[in-house]
């Protein structure tokens, strides 16, 4: 049914607009000659549409995603008034067109003198066309919104375990289990609390510093113990606060990619570097990692998962981050910078 709704809405809108204007025909022309009052009807129209399209498709639709509801209360109040002091010269003109003798006189507007009041009809009448247009817009924003949360989410399930990273690691306790019982166990422990973790995370909206942080580390951790001296790991973690909050798993795909592509062998030893700093409300995550020279075909699933946390953060963190990459021949340094 939403969807449907989202797929019809322009049509929707057009609609309303074509019933507004039959609205304002029949009251004119009981009040009119029926030209007079088609004629009436179309010019107030043309002149509202244009004012209602702008506040409800632009301003409304900026405001929402910046968050600046409080200032787009005082672009409404504006352009309804802007818009309503047209309405009165609109019915002056016809007014002067009834006396010049193109329209038989009527009682649309008695006299010239009457601005004040006709001005005070348009704008509660504008205010009220306004507010309902308004009011279906941020219907239907809020609907894609909703919409592409749910999407999100299902993202963010989905990714939670890879299966080619779970088999790695099953795989390598297995093999650990022959000869270091004691580092099998470790790995396993830690492998289960990132498994809890995403079970539980992702039922969470926001979580502390402190759990995303940990999950972090025993990634890193099991990682480390995977590629022991093939790989140099440098991590660095500057946390003011531990108890500011964030979205889950929202930070792990910065960390992964750069494990998946920093060459790990005898012949190229590849290194990484984890720098996480939360000053205030802001953090920075600075990844690097060296790039084989050996350069691998890409698949068609590469930068997937990258694709969809940029697409979390615009809907989280709309206007609140910034992220970077800088890219050489043996570097790859992604940068995130955040605004909780």
């Amino acid at each position: 049914m939403k969807i449907d709704y989202l797929k019809n809405y322009n049509q929707f809108i057009h609609l309303i607009w074509v019933f507004f204007g039959l609205i304002l025909c029949l009251i004119y022309t009981s009040s009119s000659s029926v030209l007079e009052g088609c004629l009436l009807a179309i010019s107030v129209l043309i002149c509202a549409y244009p004012f209602t399209t702008y506040l409800s498709r632009s301003l409304l639709t900026k405001a929402i995603k910046r968050r600046k509801m409080q200032l787009f209360i005082g672009q409404f109040v504006l352009i309804t008034a802007l818009s309503a002091f047209f309405i009165p010269f609109i019915l002056y003109g016809f007014l002067l067109l009834e006396k010049a003798g193109f329209f038989p006189s009527s009682e649309l507007v008695i006299n010239e003198n009457s601005f004040g009041r006709e001005y005070l009809n348009a704008f509660l009448v504008t205010l009220l066309v306004n507010f309902g247009f308004c009011g279906l817009r941020f219907y239907e924003i809020n609907l894609k919104l909703q919409n592409e949360l749910i999407e999100s989410k299902l993202e963010t399930l989905q990714g939670q375990i890879t299966p080619h990273f779970m088999f790695n690691v099953l795989n390598h306790i297995n093999v650990l289990m022959q000869h270091d019982v004691d580092l099998a166990s470790s790995l396993l422990i830690k492998y289960s609390d990132i498994l809890r973790y995403q079970l539980y995370s992702s039922k969470m909206e926001l979580i502390t510093l402190d759990q995303e942080i940990s999950f972090l580390t025993d990634f890193i951790d099991i990682e480390k113990i995977r590629w022991e001296d093939n790989l140099d790991v440098n991590c660095s973690w500057k946390v003011e606060d531990k108890k500011k909050k964030i979205a889950p798993l929202l930070l792990i795909t910065f960390i992964e990619n750069a494990f998946k592509h920093a060459p790990r062998d005898d012949f190229e030893k590849g290194f990484i570097s984890v720098d996480f700093r939360q000053e205030g409300d802001i953090i920075f995550l600075e990844v690097q990692n060296s790039k084989s020279i050996i350069t691998d075909k890409k698949n068609e699933n590469s930068g997937l998962g990258l694709t969809n946390t940029i697409k979390r953060l615009d809907i989280l963190y709309p206007d609140r981050y910034d992220f970077s990459v800088k890219e050489t021949e043996k570097i790859y340094h992604s940068t995130l910078i955040l605004k909780l």
